[in-house]
């Protein structure tokens, strides 16, 4: 990296002198040269691995050498050969101040970064109320400036758009070394390939392999989501080590962590054997966390906590054989030789270079607070998981932090085969690695977010691998895939669309019948949640009708837990599909989801429901399980929420883009901020509306992305007596690109008579005003409640649900009516006015 010189228009640098500019003050204080620095670094992984062969990376151009059929040859930019096209992961080789992290913006409101910086101030007495972590060093100056650091950027190759900002979702594998350069050369010395270099969980494996999982307060639930799902890959024979408690101190840690107790005589403890390798291989370690120690259950004693500088001073004796490369890593393995140990514990995963910590006066134990998770584990040759900022979670659900914990851990477990012509079945176990794991976790969590906000943004963010991305992981039961990667893998025909008639679009039918179990309502700390299972669900599906289509049909079920919203179940759909009329049989493009459309469902009524309200929760010293808080929830007066319960996301391009349809199975109404109606759905049909990119007329289709505006809707007769029949109901619809004569259909669905069935209603336009749409309803004005979608030709379409009421405005109002007697006298008299085709009737 020093000899790059970095090209920016007409000028040239070495990329050395960016590096010794960076150690000025001024650039230590800004965040924003970090962030430069860090996109040179990025341009220059990008001009080595770009598979369009280019060489170079936007306005960057980087002079390298490269080697091509073993002839070195200068490059420039003209040169069309990529060195490395097939490159899955990407190994950082230094801490921040070698290798800058990305600073992004830390968008949320309780525990943001900032607030780590203020915290520093308070923890140690000789410090004189300065923060530990100077705020003109590189460190502080981003948690100053309210901002968070990621590896993401590194390894992502198209950015997805968040509120104006960009979240940063990695396609390649991304890992760390740190910290020192001689730890990091004893790191890379000791996890040379070779026959041994796999984390194996297996329980015949050579080194009888253990594990061990903590959970306490709020990460009980999920410590054993995880400890269930280690259960079902791993064999009772594999040792598993539980502390999922609100009663285990620093003591029972140190006892139960590891196969032996930290301080039994030769396990732990200096000078430590040169051969000596733990036999637990995976840990995961669900507690609070400072960047430099972990905060047990029970925090008792003089020294209540256990640091990291424990792990990291532990010294090899120098007996045994000479550090010479030939005996790495056989002989002299490290501790932590091909383990994973991964926390979502706050700043567990923040590692804070020596220089960064404040160094007067003498008194502050400046090695206490140097020592971090990441560089302990490194130290000894091990693979560490942490966060770079806060983690978060939700008191009575597995979310956030806790939820990517999970991911992790089943992809980490999952079923990964590669051909094998030899093998009896025709494929061989390949383990999963470590990178790949992370990767797809955080993907998992996207796809199956409703909505996302500023922590999900956060969490997805920070949660950091030091090690080695391709270390893989063996078990004795690997998991199965995800559904939707399942599907992927099959053949090309299985998953090719019907061709379109006439047009470039297609739509699909799908209609989930849900049933649940008798005991679906779950008592909870504050309330009750509904319970579902992939299994209440059963799909049908016209594109299954198909005889080119041919996937597994089947949900994946999720809670939906936004902050401060009731928690209701929820589920996503795999709708991914390739096109029908692409001529390449082997490498079909994927349709592309324009929208989904509500057609209709029935639902079921639990009044007097209480739910669970969505409280995010970060490192607490109390446990708040024990407690009845709850968030306020008077701002849902009156509403149906989620309003729009239902919607689709898009991940990755090519061969690795997944379209996914999302929805809750229930809606909820409070009548006071605390009780009200639950409506669980048992039928939920949806439309699907793609456009087929490679059928006549798709350009400009996938041209149009302006959606109709729905401008306004009213009951059209409200001074027709309530007792009707039938209320009609007038919508205005604008379309951007056809203003007068808008080219959209309208539908709705409303509520029947029956109160439970959501019915489909067709609108029709008006013929001389080609904005104004109407619709007869077959129920009393008072009891309309409608959902209308206004769709284009091109698929585009808008939804309107009175913000969640569901009923159209009445568009009643209180007037002064002035009434004249015969003597011209005048009196003023309130009357209720009802309008009405712009006339009025008095009443």
């Amino acid at each position: 990296m020093a000899d790059l010189t970095v090209v920016t228009g007409s000028g040239a640098t070495p990329f050395s002198q960016l590096l010794q500019d960076w150690v000025q003050t001024n650039n230590q204080r800004n965040p924003l040269y970090a962030n430069y620095l860090a996109s040179i670094i990025d341009h220059v992984i990008e001009a080595m691995i770009d598979p369009t062969g280019n060489g170079r990376s936007g306005e960057v151009r980087v002079g390298y050498q490269i080697s091509v059929d073993n002839n070195v040859e200068p490059s420039d930019e003209n040169v069309q050969t990529t060195p490395y096209p097939n490159v899955r992961n990407i190994v950082l080789i230094g801490s921040d101040e070698i290798i800058p992290f990305f600073r992004l913006p830390d968008l949320t409101t309780i525990a943001n970064e900032a607030d780590y910086l203020k915290y520093l101030e308070t923890i140690d007495p000789n410090s004189g109320g300065n923060s530990l972590i100077s705020p003109d060093n590189p460190l502080g100056a981003a948690l100053r400036n309210r901002m968070l650091l990621s590896d993401n950027p590194y390894g992502t190759d198209r950015p997805y758009r968040f509120y104006g900002f960009l979240l940063f979702i990695p396609d390649l594998a991304v890992g760390r070394i740190v910290e020192r350069p001689t730890e990091i050369v004893d790191f890379l010395r000791r996890n040379v390939p070779g026959w041994d270099d796999s984390i194996d969980l297996r329980a015949d494996s050579f080194y009888t392999p253990t594990l061990s999982l903590t959970g306490y307060d709020f990460l009980i639930d999920g410590a054993t989501a995880i400890a269930n799902t280690i259960g079902q890959a791993t064999t009772d024979s594999v040792a598993k080590r539980l502390l999922i408690t609100n009663t285990w101190n620093r003591t029972a840690f140190e006892n139960a962590w590891l196969e032996q107790p930290l301080d039994a005589t030769g396990f732990f403890t200096t000078p430590l054997d040169v051969y000596s390798r733990t036999q637990t291989v995976l840990s995961s370690l669900n507690a609070h966390f400072d960047h430099w120690q972990l905060l047990p259950a029970v925090r008792s004693g003089t020294n209540p906590d256990f640091p990291a500088e424990r792990i990291l001073a532990v010294q090899y004796s120098s007996s045994g054989p000479t550090s010479s490369f030939d005996y790495y890593p056989s002989l002299c393995p490290g501790f932590f030789y091909n383990t994973i140990y991964y926390s979502i514990g706050c700043h567990s995963g923040y590692n804070v270079p020596s220089n960064a910590i404040l160094q007067s006066p003498a008194t502050i134990p400046v090695s206490r607070y140097t020592a971090d998770f990441p560089q302990a584990f490194n130290r000894h040759a091990g693979n560490w998981i942490g966060n770079t900022g806060y983690g978060y979670g939700t008191l009575d659900g597995v979310d956030y932090s806790e939820r990517l914990a999970v991911l992790l851990t089943q992809e980490l477990l999952r079923n990964e085969t590669r051909p094998d012509s030899a093998a009896p079945e025709g494929f061989t176990y390949v383990g999963r690695s470590i990178g790949e794991a992370l990767v797809n976790a955080k993907i998992r969590y996207l796809r199956t977010s409703f909505g996302l906000n500023a922590y999900d943004y956060k969490i997805l963010s920070i949660t950091t691998l030091y090690g080695l991305p391709w270390k893989r992981l063996f078990v004795d039961n690997p998991l199965n895939a995800p559904v939707e990667d399942l599907n992927a893998e099959r053949p090309v025909d299985d998953r090719t669309a019907p061709e379109p008639i006439g047009s470039s679009q297609l739509t699909r039918t799908i209609t989930f019948t849900i049933n649940y179990d008798p005991n679906y309502l779950q008592p909870t700390r504050t309330g009750s949640v509904v319970r579902l299972r992939a299994s209440n669900v059963t799909i049908s599906d016209t594109f299954l009708l198909n005889s080119t289509f041919n996937i597994t049909p089947t949900v994946t079920v999720f809670d939906y837990n936004q902050i401060g919203m009731p928690s209701l179940p929820a589920f996503a759909y795999d709708i991914t599909a390739l096109s029908g009329s692409d001529d390449d049989d082997d490498n079909r493009v994927p349709l592309v989801v324009r929208d989904v459309i509500f057609l209709g469902g029935q639902y079921n009524t639990v009044d007097n429901f209480n739910p669970t309200v969505t409280q995010i929760v970060t490192e607490t010293f109390d446990p708040l399980i024990t407690t009845t808080i709850e968030p306020d929830f008077s701002a849902g007066i009156g509403f149906w929420l989620p309003d729009r319960f239902f919607g689709h996301s898009r991940l990755g391009d090519g061969a690795g883009q997944r379209d996914t349809l999302i929805s809750t199975a229930a809606v909820f109404r409070t009548t006071d901020g605390v009780t009200g109606t639950l409506r669980t759905y048992t039928q939920l049909v949806f439309q699907v509306i793609y456009t087929d990119p490679a059928a006549s007329g798709a350009e400009t289709a996938l041209a149009d992305q302006n959606p109709p505006v729905i401008e306004r809707v009213r009951i059209a007769g409200q001074d027709i007596i309530p007792q009707n029949v039938s209320t009609p109901i007038e919508v205005v619809i604008s379309d951007p690109d056809h203003p007068t004569n808008p080219q959209v259909t309208v539908t709705a669905v409303y509520l029947a008579d029956d109160n439970v069935t959501w019915t489909p209603l067709t609108f029709t336009q008006d013929t001389t005003d080609g904005r104004l749409w109407r619709a007869l309803v077959p129920r009393n004005w008072p009891d309309v409640r409608l959902i209308i979608t206004a769709g284009d030709q091109a698929g585009n379409s808008v939804m309107y649900t009175a913000k969640g009421l569901l009923a159209p405005p009445t568009y009643q109002v209180m007037l002064p009516v002035v009434i004249r007697s015969s003597a011209s006298s005048s009196s003023l008299l309130p009357c209720s006015m009802t309008i009405v085709n712009e006339n009025c009737t008095n009443s």
